[in-house]
């Protein structure tokens, strides 16, 4: 099922304190990658993002030829590595090339609040009636909305806030009692790395929604967020000692360390942002997996082990530098978009990064 990568009051204060690790991570971040190497990759990845948009504000997975494919969640992390480097170098006509793919985004979205993948060519495409997840396609919109609120420094329209609610409301249909989302209302498993990304639009939304004076909906976020945060840590096992990719909805756990996707990338999400970090994990993930292994692309090791205090400096380097000269290798014709975006959000950190996952376990 999961093919993509293949191709509260202490919640509060979990997100200001969040907000301001952000700030100070960023300005350090931004510093560090704009002279030398490492802006030349950024830069040359945002190039190719900017050929996969359409003059509509579609976003397509590969820019290379008239034939169109377009799925919406990439398209998210494609417009928020675009906002990321907004952040380090101001570009106008990159905050206007997120603007439209909001605008496409929520052209195109269903009543229900979820989105459609779509096929066909440059002039003429339309719904293939398939989607990956209801659950991570609207939360990484709803992170989008709100990075891009924070980069333009304006109100943003009524369609894109009416676009954002109702991506809410998707996210409500697969909340399940236990604070977990199923991937769709036909495909009924709780994924650790969906529920994450749940996780993360939520918080990011309360963010908007309270920014733009909707204290309603971002009260009625918050509450969905703080059970979603408890729910996720139901995916940690003391016995294995490392996290379920999966649940069912008998409860049963769905564990292994043999493939790297989606057993590997599962603990590289939960390393990345379930905090606190479970001690002696990236030790065994490391020795098990290596970088670019199929299904746990070098940039996420990256932000991995960013996002880890325990990791001495050279590893961190190291793998900082193979995700430059990979990013350089990219091609319009052998990736989809996914890859140059999340290379650009590893580059970068910073204000980029992810909300972390609050657990008690």
């Amino acid at each position: 099922m999961r093919k993509r990568l293949i191709i509260s009051t202490s919640l509060s204060i979990t997100v200001l304190l969040l907000q301001d690790y952000a700030a100070c991570a960023g300005d350090k971040a931004g510093e560090a990658v704009t002279q030398g190497k490492e802006w030349e990759a950024i830069e040359y990845c945002l190039g190719i993002i900017r050929k996969c948009q359409l003059d509509d504000g579609m976003i397509r997975m590969t820019g290379t030829s008239d034939r169109v494919w377009t799925v919406p969640y990439f398209g998210n992390f494609a417009a928020m590595a675009l906002l990321a480097a907004h952040e380090v170098r101001p570009n106008p006509q990159d905050l206007e090339r997120v603007e439209r793919w909001l605008n496409w985004y929520a052209r195109n979205q269903e009543a229900d609040g979820t989105i459609y993948d779509r096929g066909g060519t440059a002039s003429d495409y339309k719904s293939n009636g398939k989607r990956d997840s209801t659950d991570s396609y609207a939360a990484t919109f709803l992170m989008v909305v709100w990075r891009y609120k924070q980069a333009c420094r304006k109100q943003v329209s009524t369609e894109i806030i009416n676009a954002v609610k109702k991506a809410v409301i998707a996210i409500e249909a697969v909340m399940q009692a236990d604070g977990l989302t199923i991937a769709k209302p036909d495909y009924k498993i709780k994924y650790l790395m969906d529920n994450i990304e749940v996780y993360q639009g939520l918080t990011e939304s309360t963010l908007l929604f309270d920014s733009v004076g909707l204290k309603d909906e971002a009260q009625k976020v918050r509450k969905m967020a703080a059970r979603n945060a408890d729910g996720i840590a139901k995916f940690w096992s003391e016995q294995d000692g490392h996290y379920a990719y999966a649940i069912d909805m008998k409860g049963k756990l769905f564990i292994g360390l043999s493939k790297p996707y989606p057993h590997g990338l599962a603990q590289m999400f939960g390393l990345s942002y379930i905090r606190p970090c479970k001690s002696g994990l990236w030790k065994e993930v490391s020795e098990k997996f290596e970088p670019d292994d199929k299904g746990i692309h070098v940039e996420r090791w990256l932000i991995t082990a960013k996002g880890l205090s325990d990791i001495l400096p050279e590893e961190k380097e190291k793998l900082r530098k193979a995700t430059v000269e990979t990013a350089l290798a990219f091609s319009g014709k052998n990736i989809y978009i996914e890859r140059p975006a999340m290379a650009v959000i590893a580059l970068i950190d910073g204000k980029s990064r992810f909300p972390d996952v609050p657990s008690g376990r």
